[in-house]
This record gives structure tokens, sequence and C-alpha cells, in this order.
């Protein structure tokens, strides 16, 4: 789910419905798009847009106060037009990022939907989406045959620089789980990469004015989920273990919760006292404190596979797999 300035929620799904709801639950409006809508939708930050794509290849702008179409574009691409990746709204280069399963990013202008430029998103684009801090340049992940896993830095002016190359592992660049989007943490000038390799991964963390790596943290599972910043700086990840770990800031591991989880597909958020939630496949929302220990907040009939979040109003909103939004009045889901 998203949000805009307003307070209004913003939540697509895999039917291609996407619906607009008041701050009370009231819905706004709904309007449907062609295919089915699993990457995250993005909003303007100062104009009433909803930026969404679908699995049909089509990416649309929406007026966030009627769900009426402002522009629409089918994505270009030579084999699968599917786009899986979360929507980054890059406000440096006034566009719209995203990456369709053809092995492309693609930047669209943000008031038109035409093509601005486009870099190359690797063997096995997956749904790894671009990051961008308050500057002029956005990071990705990608896997290249023969190369490895890449940290790629992308300008508002189209230009690519290839930070730093990791071993794809065993199977090579076209099965490496490329999922997760780095992480930026402005605060430390760093931005956090993960890369998976046959069935662990490392975390390692970029400086941004050294221009080098400063540290790399083991893990013992891969990851697909976006690792969750903390106040503190630390990060938190939910694996395909099935468990949650902690890194601190200066990359030593904190602990790893096992969770009694299959596995996480989605990253969680945290809130100001440090806690984690984090929803599982079996319809548990874990909550997880600043120390390690862990909990289960609530539990529906049906998986958690999106990522909750908190709205404007310091709610979180936790999508579920049985068509409903849960909404939990503070931070402690209970």
């Amino acid at each position: 789910m998203v949000f805009d300035v307003e307070g209004r929620a913003f939540v697509a799904d895999m039917a291609g419905g996407v619906q607009a709801f008041a701050p009370d639950g009231k819905r706004l409006w709904r309007t449907r798009v062609a295919g089915g809508v699993s990457a995250t939708p993005a909003v303007h930050p100062s104009e009433p847009r909803l930026f969404v794509a679908s699995l049909a290849g089509e990416a649309r702008a929406l007026d966030t106060g009627t769900g009426v179409t402002v522009w629409q574009r089918s994505l270009p691409t030579r084999s699968d037009p599917r786009v899986l990746s979360d929507l980054l709204f890059f406000a440096g280069a006034r566009a719209v990022v995203l990456s369709s399963w053809g092995g492309r990013f693609l930047a669209l202008d943000a008031g038109t939907g035409e093509a601005r430029f486009t870099w190359d998103a690797g063997a096995s684009p997956g749904s790894a989406a671009a990051s961008a801090g308050s500057g002029q340049v956005c990071y990705g992940l990608r896997a290249v045959d023969a190369r490895g896993v890449e940290l790629v830095e992308m300008t508002a002016a189209g230009g690519e620089r290839v930070l730093h190359t990791e071993p794809a592992g065993s199977r090579g660049a076209r099965r490496a789980v490329v999922a997760a989007a780095p992480v930026i943490d402005p605060a430390r000038g760093v931005v956090y990469a993960l890369f998976n390799r046959d069935r662990d991964a490392r975390l390692l963390a970029w400086s941004i004015d050294a221009g080098r790596v400063l540290w790399a943290c083991p893990l013992a599972h891969a990851v697909q989920a976006t690792p969750a910043l903390r106040a503190d700086g630390g990060l938190l990840l939910p694996d395909l273990g099935g468990g949650v770990s902690a890194v601190k800031p200066d990359g030593e591991l904190d602990f790893r919760l096992d969770c009694g989880s299959d596995y996480f597909l989605a990253g969680g958020v945290c809130d100001g006292a440090g806690e984690f939630y984090v929803g599982d496949p079996c319809g548990r929302l874990q909550v997880v404190s600043q120390t390690g220990a862990g909990r289960v907040g609530f539990e529906a009939e049906r998986s958690f596979q999106a990522r909750p979040s908190f709205g404007p109003d310091g709610r979180l909103y936790v999508p579920c797999t049985n068509r409903r939004v849960y909404v939990f009045g503070n931070a402690r889901a209970a």
C-alpha cells in the first residue's frame, strides 16, 4: 500500500483492481487495469498522481482524487512485458522507474509517460526495484552473464556506473535471486545491497562519499525481501529460511530469530521504537523487538505476501490475500 499527502491509501491487486480509501476506511474509487498488479504502485509527492504497472506490461498514471487515467503506456519489450518490480518515483529525474521481465529498467516521464531513458536490468530481472535518495542518482541490482551480480548507479540524465560486482554463485547469473532493492541510509551516506549466492547471501554497505565497500556481512540464508532500515541504522532482513536477521550499522550480525515460518517473500517495516513487523505465508503478522524477541501479533486465515506499511496517521496497514487490509490503530498489533 502507498499513501498520498492527504492520507488517502491506495492498493492494487492481482485481479487488476486499483482502489483508493479515505483514512476512515471509506472507498473513494475503484478502477481496473489490464493484467494483474504485483508491483507496489508509486505516488507523486506533490501532484495528484498515482503510478501503476501491470503483468500485461501496461503503465498508467491515475488521478489520485478520481482514479481517472491521465496517461497510459504499453512498455516496449522483446520478450515478456510483465512488470514485477515495485515502482519508484525518481524525483531527481521527475520520472517513474520500473523494470519488466524483458530485462530493461525504464524511466518514464512522470507527466507524459514517454520513455526518458533505459538501462540493462540483467539476465534475471526478477522483481528487484530501483531505489533513490534525495539526490540526482538512483541505484539498482542486476545479474549479468559471465560477470555476476552488479550494484549499479544511474544518474537523472541516464548515465550508468557499475559500483560493485559479486560472483553469482555456482548456478550462474540466470539463476541468481535478484529481488531485494538497495536500501539507502542518507544519514550515514550508505547504500546497502543484498547479494544472494546459492543458498546464502552477503549484505554489503557501499559508502557514497568514499566510493567503496565499507563492510560485508555473511547471511546463512538467501533473501528475497527488501531489508528494512531501523531508526538506529540497523537493518532487518526476513529470509527464505523463515527467519529474521538483524545487522548493526557496523556490519556485525546482531541476531537471527527463527520465526517458525517456511519462508518470507515480502519485507517488513519498523516503528519508531525499533519493533519490526512482517507477514508470513501462514497468515501470521510477526513482531520482532529490537533485542530479538519475537511474537505473533495477529493471525489471519490467509497468507500475507505483501509488505506492511505505516500510513501518515501512524497506523499499521497489512494487506492480506483474503482481499482484506487489516489496520491497527497503533504500531503495536495485539
